[in-house]
């Protein structure tokens, strides 16, 4: 066998091997096994908690009120969540104003948190999904992020360890308070997605990031303008990406400094990437191209792949009117 034939054949190996890893979506080519998982395997019951800290005063009652609905109403009318499935925790009492969600929710204290996950922790099957979300206030020391609860707070270490080795094939956790980026670290884990509202550091203001989340969540779209990876399918990657993106073009509408700068982490190596700069304009400080080439790719060891794998389907029906007011834009 000469050696340019043994060359050839090395590339035409390679060559079949790149062909098959660019296919994203439905078709997964990721290699890790528990990745593989989350791509095929079909959800038994999709789970989901929603902790909302104390709120401060009476605006950030009502904002924090009106996007947990949001939330609620989206993950239960649109991606398939039951009612009886999401939990809330709310960090202030209820108030005869407030909707049945609000009413309904437990109390967000330290202890009730940790009651609320054993009791997840004891339902939850191997495959069945679990989708965590954060919001509320929040305080960095120099050393820990503490998010602030009716009585004791508690730091992203501690939270994470609430979630040590939950049994669980598809795992989303999405923390939107300010300095939330401590929490990617702690909470990556293989065949595991952390979204986080802001970078690891000083990123300390209060966060929109949760408000848009919850106006993605609940409002209907169409599925084409949804993908915005244009790879034919809606994913938890194209959930994030329009949330970023709607994000900085808020900012840019009203020429403010970005106080927040949204990461993913779902490769399991704790360290978050902000994807959504290939998708965003150089004015919203992204980098994307004009469209006259294919979306940008994601390396099959990237952040951004598991997410790709996680298809969402979703109802275009609207929300049922609540009692609230859609404030929180």
């Amino acid at each position: 066998m000469t050696r340019a034939f043994v060359v050839l054949a090395s590339l035409l190996m390679i060559a079949e091997f790149t062909s098959t890893s660019a296919v994203v979506g439905q078709e997964s080519a990721v290699n890790d096994p528990k990745v593989e998982a989350v791509a095929q395997k079909p959800i038994a019951v999709k789970r989901a908690l929603i902790v909302c800290g104390l709120s401060g005063d009476a605006e950030h009652r009502k904002l924090f009120a009106d996007t947990i609905r949001k939330m609620h109403d989206g993950l239960t009318k649109r991606f398939g969540f039951g009612e009886s499935d999401v939990q809330i925790l709310f960090g202030d009492d209820p108030q005869d104003a407030d909707t049945d969600v609000i009413k309904s929710a437990g109390r967000a204290t330290r202890e009730e948190l940790e009651k609320s996950v054993a009791v997840l922790r004891s339902k939850l099957q191997s495959d069945d999904a679990l989708w965590v979300i954060v919001i509320g206030h929040s305080h960095y020391d120099g050393k820990n992020s503490w998010f602030n609860l009716p009585g004791p707070d508690i730091h992203q270490l501690d939270f994470a360890k609430l979630f040590n080795d939950i049994n669980a094939t598809q795992q989303v956790f999405v923390i939107t308070s300010p300095t939330s980026g401590f929490y990617l670290k702690p909470l990556s884990a293989k065949g595991r997605v952390v979204i986080t509202s802001t970078e690891t550091d000083w990123e300390t203001n209060e966060t929109e990031f949760p408000q848009k989340f919850a106006r993605v969540l609940s409002t209907p779209a169409d599925a084409k303008d949804f993908d915005i990876d244009g790879d034919g399918v809606t994913s938890l990657f194209d959930l994030y990406v329009t949330v970023s993106r709607n994000l900085a073009q808020s900012y840019l509408e009203r020429e403010l400094l970005a106080t927040e700068h949204s990461l993913l982490e779902d490769n399991g190596d704790g360290r978050g990437t902000e994807v959504q700069i290939d998708f965003l304009t150089p004015e919203q400080g992204g980098r994307a191209k004009p469209k006259n080439g294919s979306p940008p790719q994601i390396k099959l060891t990237s952040d951004g792949m598991l997410s790709k794998s996680i298809i969402l389907s979703f109802s275009r029906a609207e929300p049922t009117p609540t009692a609230a007011s859609d404030t929180a834009k």
